[in-house]
């Protein structure tokens, strides 16, 4: 006999989407902070910045979709035993971010040129239950949870840059106050893909996941509703759960379980709004409110994502006639001079196979944007991009996006996008076949 007062599983798909973000952060942090991991470009033990020192090559296939214009600096701040300072050097007008995100994946401070400038600078940040006192010269942010994620990106001008952009990076530092130390659970699955983990997961498995997450990481305020309904389950802030005490409901409550998480993993190929064959996503990104669903797809598909206002990411769908995008054909991407892409920082167009990996080429070129040396009409000043398996000649070598057999993935980005971007007047062109 069931003891629930509310349909078991609706309560179920409810919990679950609310819960994935913060289970899909829990597992990636605890792989990214594992000492097994320690030689895998990216990890590293809490409160340490890790840095990515050049762009990925052909052969790299650690995660999708990588980027090509910035590289990367990642930390997991562990606040539990007190706050942590972070210290930023001068980056001498170079365009940087360093978005902090808390366990829910809302971004909640974003330190960076947009924002707050280049110049030195320092931060003490400070976890939910602990006093936070600066000296003077010194910002306090304070985090809704005590487990934060910085992604850092260092605007890079290409492989000749890489010794200035690493000066930089070197200049981010993390130190806790006070020193400590850290149990690590050598217990996770370093090798598993964090998406893969989370989907395998069983509901009762999922759930003492989730609560055990939750008794660390308080949920938001504006959560109450929500949390009033979903302790039906036995969810509640700070308790174990007990799959024992909804055994009857089990079949139901997996049931939820599947469901949601069939409606967050189908909803990854239609984020955005769709102009010109392109997909964009502008509204509550980084920042969700009570907007569940979207950042649990958001989770999903892109863990980790910024406000638009930092960086604004189109993703080609489709070609001008509608069609899927293919190497087996030639392409072109044409910015007329009055609307070349508004980014207030930078933007570039990067190739992807079907599968999101970058491919070898001839050139060793996997992206083209603004600071490339890309070759205009000396008519008109409009800019085509030339997307082909094949080098369209000397003439055309500049422009060129070298393209890979088979299914295309195209990925658009706009650093400090302007507000053209951002209110959805301008999207890129189209791609028509040449």
């Amino acid at each position: 006999m069931s003891l629930l007062s509310a349909d078991p599983r609706t309560l179920a798909r409810e919990a679950y989407t609310y819960l994935y973000p913060l289970v899909m952060m829990d597992v990636t942090r605890r792989q990214g902070t594992s000492p097994a991991a320690a030689e895998r470009p990216g990890y590293g033990p809490p409160n340490q910045f890790d840095h990515l020192r050049e762009f990925p090559s052909a052969e790299f296939r650690a995660v999708v979709r990588p980027n090509f214009d910035t590289l990367y600096s990642n930390a997991w701040l562990d606040l539990t035993g007190g706050p942590v300072k972070l210290h930023v050097t001068d980056t001498a007008d170079r365009y940087f971010m360093l978005p902090l995100m808390d366990m829910w994946t809302d971004v909640f401070a974003t330190i960076g040129k947009r924002t707050t400038g280049t110049g030195d600078q320092d931060y003490l940040i400070v976890g939910p239950g602990h006093d936070g006192t600066a000296q003077a010269g010194v910002t306090v942010l304070r985090a809704p949870t005590p487990h934060v994620w910085i992604i850092g990106r260092t605007q890079t001008n290409g492989p000749a840059d890489y010794p200035a952009v690493w000066k930089v990076q070197d200049g981010y530092t993390l130190t806790a106050e006070p020193p400590r130390e850290y149990v690590h659970d050598d217990r996770i699955d370093v090798t598993a893909d964090a998406l893969a983990m989370v989907s395998m997961l069983g509901a009762a498995e999922f759930f003492t996941w989730a609560a055990r997450a939750l008794a660390v990481n308080p949920p938001h305020d504006a959560d109450f509703s929500l949390l009033a309904r979903i302790a039906n389950l036995g969810i509640v802030p700070g308790q174990e759960f007990d799959p024992g005490l909804v055994e009857a409901d089990l079949a139901e409550i997996e049931a939820g379980v599947q469901e949601a998480l069939t409606e967050i993993l189908g909803s990854m190929a239609s984020f955005g709004s769709a102009a010109n064959g392109w997909r964009t996503s502008l509204d509550t990104m980084g920042v969700y409110g009570n907007s569940y669903f979207k950042r649990a797809a958001v989770a999903a598909g892109g863990l980790g994502a910024n406000p638009p206002e930092d960086a604004v990411y189109p993703v080609l769908a489709t070609d001008a006639d509608g069609d899927p995008v293919n190497g087996d054909h030639d392409y072109i991407l044409r910015f007329e001079a009055d609307a070349m892409p508004p980014a207030g920082a930078f933007w570039s167009v990067t190739m992807y196979d079907g599968e999101g990996y970058q491919a070898a080429n001839e050139i060793n070129r996997f992206a083209l944007g603004d600071r490339d040396d890309l070759a205009h009409d000396e008519q008109d000043g409009s800019l085509t991009i030339y997307i082909s398996q094949h080098n369209p000649g000397p003439d055309r070598e500049s422009n060129w996006l070298p393209a890979p057999s088979g299914p295309l993935g195209i990925t658009m980005r706009l650093y400090a996008p302007k507000p053209d971007v951002l209110d959805g007047t301008w999207n890129p062109p189209a791609v028509a076949k040449a």
